[in-house]
């Protein structure tokens, strides 16, 4: 598994609060709720949700970040090798082809078809309503779980001060 960036090493943790749990729960329940819907919407449409993904994280990239199977892996939290085999399937459908860059001829990128962008284009609409109606329940869930950490932080820093 990908090393992952932004977790760093914390003291210990103060227990969560009845409120706390809730928001962490319904959080959590909202996003995997949208993950599913998301799921079944490709299926239905006779496509792997991964190749959905990969196509999304291609397309999302960050400016100046070449599409490689090293970068997507990163991006969608996948193995090199993983990656390599949903890139062959999605390869074998006509969602994307290779394409070596450049002058350094070993450098592989991405790009997806005519077909994959299609795809892409139905699933992300998709996406977009069901954000547009889960939005609001993830982002109080998400908000209630920051407003109380701070609460907690600053009453913790305030003791130490005493």
């Amino acid at each position: 598994m990908p090393k992952r960036n932004n977790i760093h090493e914390k003291s210990p943790a103060k227990t969560l609060s009845r409120p706390e749990y809730k928001a962490l729960a319904e959080f959590r329940y909202q996003i995997r709720r949208y993950l599913r819907y998301m799921e079944e919407k490709a299926r239905a449409r006779g496509y792997n949700p991964q190749q959905y993904q990969l196509l999304l994280a291609i397309e999302g990239l960050p400016e100046g970040q070449m599409p490689t199977i090293k970068t997507v892996a990163e991006r969608m939290q996948l193995n090199h090798n993983t990656t390599v085999e949903l890139v062959d399937r999605c390869e074998k459908r006509g969602l994307l082809r290779r394409r070596r860059a450049g002058l350094d001829r070993r450098v592989v990128t991405l790009m997806p078809t005519p077909e994959g962008k299609r795809m892409m284009q139905e699933q992300a609409a998709a996406s977009r309503a069901e954000l547009q109606e889960i939005g609001p329940i993830l982002f109080e869930s998400l908000q209630h779980l920051t407003r109380q950490g701070q609460r907690l932080r600053a009453s913790s820093d305030k003791a130490k001060s005493c």
